[in-house]
């Protein structure tokens, strides 16, 4: 219980400045941010599938409702949220909900770069109204960042500005006038003869917070140990878009930033995530006074500096040991974000990273791998300590998440053989998922040797930082010499065991 109140209470502390910046942000007000953080959060925190979710207004979402409110007015977006909340309602009743976690690591990359590039641009307009306020928040956000961890550093690059403001610039362009009060209906505002033009923005709202929501909460089933209802969840989230859209809110997102926060200011339940939507709804009503004297320089700060922490930093370092069509796909799938809109740069990307899948594999010397589309997983025991994991079949982007899924059908004991000698070919995404599968396995105190690598796939992990993360001396060619190694590792813990059990007696 108390981490529960202490993590909703974190998470809404630092939801507080993101809320009104995108409502403020998406061309429908502060207020329609706090609506979509309180009411939409609420919903989706009561009937999803991940406890420890805390979905909002989220910068990635702000970038594409700015384009419908300007093509479709305020009531055209707010339409598009309804129809979008519909959209996941259904997916997750016909249990879609895993396959949005197919999309390859190349795809996810280039159009979250794009999206944090939109979303900098975005931002710049007001920053560039009050340069000085926007510099003293940007300064005190990165402090915060670098010297004070366990401070919300949003909120204190707010304050900063906010005091700045009050005390020495006096900048007119502020919030303003912020009456809260109980939402009203705003259907009678929604252009439905529109509703046939509406569709495409509405699937891409639906697609993004989808997959924003869904890699959210892998995100913090890693760090709690826990295992997510992907289908819950988008219903959860179809009818938290639902609620906001027809309240005048705009539409929300699972968001990993906040979620992360919660899990690590101790929440562990669906309560934290209610008590968030809570404890924001009275923060606005017990400091309704400041909030409206907030400068607008400082949110667009706290948007740009967002933007630069959402964009995959990781997946450009990777860009130089990966194939060329790593590459070219995320920086296609970025350009097309940015030029066009996200639903058309998935598409693009997913087909060409198909393409890629089939040039490899009908250019494998292994014939046999053609039929396959999946990896599987089969588990051998040959010791009370040790076990062979052996998977069979291409290790494609298509394959990822069953090589996700094999992360909770791992059984207890302490040391695994990873055995790769039916896996003939292997992709970035595939490789990345098997990294993570390794990363678990370390952080749950298992001890993990690979084996069976042919010079495709060893290639492929080295270039992806597996076999430096694992250690070169648990990485072996031969399946033989890996298990050689697992069943020295148990019998030197089984002396090690004997030597404490003798010292006890002693």
């Amino acid at each position: 219980m108390r981490g529960d109140v202490l993590g909703g209470a974190t998470a809404a502390i630092v939801a507080l400045p993101l809320a009104l910046a995108f409502g403020i942000a998406s061309g429908a007000g502060a207020l329609a941010g706090l609506y979509a953080s309180i009411f939409g959060g609420l919903t989706a925190a009561v009937f999803g599938g991940c406890g420890v979710q805390i979905s909002g207004p989220t910068g990635a979402m702000t970038v594409v409702l700015v384009g419908v409110a300007s093509q479709y007015g305020i009531g055209g977006m707010l339409l598009a949220g309804v129809l979008a909340g519909v959209m996941q309602v259904i997916f997750g009743l016909l249990r879609l909900g895993r396959f949005v976690k197919y999309l390859p690591q190349p795809v996810i990359a280039g159009f979250t770069n794009g999206i944090s590039i939109l979303f900098f641009l975005a931002a710049i307009g007001d920053a560039r109204e009050t340069v000085s306020i926007t510099l003293i928040t940007t300064l005190v956000i990165i402090i915060a960042i670098r010297f004070f961890e366990k401070v919300p550093e949003s909120l204190f690059g707010l304050a900063a500005g906010l005091i700045a403001n009050e005390l020495f610039i006096h900048s007119p362009k502020v919030v303003g006038d912020l009456v809260f009060h109980m939402p009203k209906l705003t259907l009678n505002t929604m252009p439905f003869n529109e509703i046939g033009h509406l569709l495409v923005p509405a699937f891409t709202i639906c697609l993004l917070g989808s997959i924003s929501a869904l890699l959210s909460a892998e995100v913090t089933d890693g760090l709690i140990g826990a295992r997510h209802n992907s289908n819950q969840e988008l219903i959860g989230q179809g009818l938290g878009n639902i609620v906001s859209s027809v309240i005048g809110g705009i539409p929300i997102s699972g968001a990993v930033a906040r979620s992360g926060i919660n899990v690590h200011s101790g929440g562990r339940t669906k309560l934290s995530s209610i008590l968030h939507s809570i404890f924001l709804m009275l923060m606005i009503l017990l400091l309704g006074p400041v909030v409206r004297r907030i400068p607008l320089a400082s949110l667009a700060a706290i948007l740009i500096v967002a933007s630069v922490r959402t964009a995959d930093w990781k997946s450009l370092k990777q860009i130089p040991g990966a194939r060329w069509s790593y590459g070219a796909i995320m920086i296609i799938t970025t350009i097309l974000t940015v030029a066009k809109d996200l639903t058309v740069a998935v598409a693009v990307g997913v087909v060409l990273s198909g393409i890629v899948v089939l040039v490899e594999l009908t250019s494998s010397p292994h014939g046999k791998i053609v039929g396959e589309h999946n990896v599987k997983a089969s588990v051998l025991s040959v010791h009370p300590d040790v076990e062979i994991i052996a998977f069979h079949g291409p290790l494609f982007f298509v394959g990822a998440e069953n090589v996700r899924r094999c992360i909770g059908e791992i059984s207890e004991k302490p040391i695994l053989v990873l055995d790769l000698s039916e896996v003939s070919v292997m992709d970035e995404t595939g490789a990345l998922a098997f990294r993570n599968l390794v990363q678990r396995l370390q952080k749950e105190g298992k001890i993990a040797y690979i084996g069976g690598l042919n010079k495709k796939t060893l290639r492929m992990l080295m270039r992806m930082g597996v076999i430096k993360g694992l250690g070169r001396n648990r990485v072996c060619k031969g399946l033989g010499s890996a298990v050689r190694r697992a069943f020295e590792e148990a019998a030197r813990a089984d002396r090690d065991e004997c030597k404490v059990e003798s010292l006890g007696s002693a």
